[in-house]
């Protein structure tokens, strides 16, 4: 892969058996993106030591950037990601001090004589080598792990935990990557089918291949009104000017094509 990659395993039978909508992905994306990183792939697995170990080692061997996983911190017997960890790392979970000392603040202010049971104890358990990173909203700290050119963010699948930790913790990781952020410009066509718009968007990619081109259908393509809204951002070279460029030619090219094609929103 190449520089600023990441990728996203998702953790949770929750997330395969319809129960729960994956959002956690979705709001990482579009993070990842606003900060010039390109999200590879996401994958999503349920509450299995084998199934979380094998996810994870082949991520590692396509060797992203950055590798995120979301969900099973807690101190619950499904809560099963840093054990998945230590078995795909081959390295032992250890009780980290600084973890603990985390999780010990955060049920004090619950608790005036907290107890840290075997259960919340096991949130302090991270593969060894691993740094805890603060979670303000809830109890479960990240975990960040070291693997080669990989750094390896563990993240809880409580949304509200997982935004306060990637805001607080990853993203100045990620700024200090120096990403540029792509250019983006989109518009809104009515009454073009999208197998109209096909052989344009060929040409205009042959003609400007720094650019990326994504037509997006918003309604039945029979319908009298038919919409597409068309996404054009760059790659890594291109510009504003040039994406405002290779729009003018979509248009122009589909005014050849049909006859009152109405652009809107740019």
């Amino acid at each position: 892969m190449g520089k600023n990659s990441a990728e996203v395993v998702s953790i949770g039978n929750e997330l395969l058996i319809g129960h729960t909508l994956d959002t956690n992905s979705f709001w990482i994306g579009k993070k990842l993106t606003q900060l010039g990183w390109k999200l590879e792939r996401v994958t999503q697995v349920r509450d299995s030591l084998e199934a979380i170990k094998d996810c994870v080692n082949e991520a590692l061997r396509r060797g992203p950037t950055m590798l995120f996983t979301v969900g099973g911190l807690g101190p619950t017997h499904d809560d099963m990601t840093l054990r998945g960890l230590s078995l795909a790392l081959k390295r032992p979970l250890d009780l980290n001090a600084e973890a603990l000392h985390l999780i010990r603040e955060k049920y004090a202010l619950l608790d005036r004589a907290p107890s840290l049971n075997r259960f919340r104890r096991k949130m302090a358990k991270l593969p060894r080598g691993s740094i805890p990173l603060p979670n303000l909203v809830g109890t479960a700290p990240g975990v960040l792990t070291k693997i080669g050119r990989t750094t390896m963010i563990s993240l809880p699948g409580v949304p509200s935990e997982m935004k306060s930790i990637f805001t607080r913790s990853v993203v100045p990781v990620l700024r200090q990557a120096g990403a540029k952020r792509p250019e983006e410009f989109r518009v809104r066509i009515v009454g073009v089918f999208e197998s109209t718009l096909a052989p344009v968007l060929a040409r205009a990619r042959r003609k400007f291949p720094m650019l990326y081109f994504k037509s997006h259908p918003k309604g039945r393509e029979t319908g009298v009104r038919s919409l597409i809204e068309l996404h054009v951002y760059s790659t890594g070279e291109g510009t504003s000017k040039t994406i405002k460029d290779a729009l003018s030619y979509v248009l122009r090219e589909l005014r050849r094509t049909v006859r009152t094609p109405r652009p809107r929103g740019w």
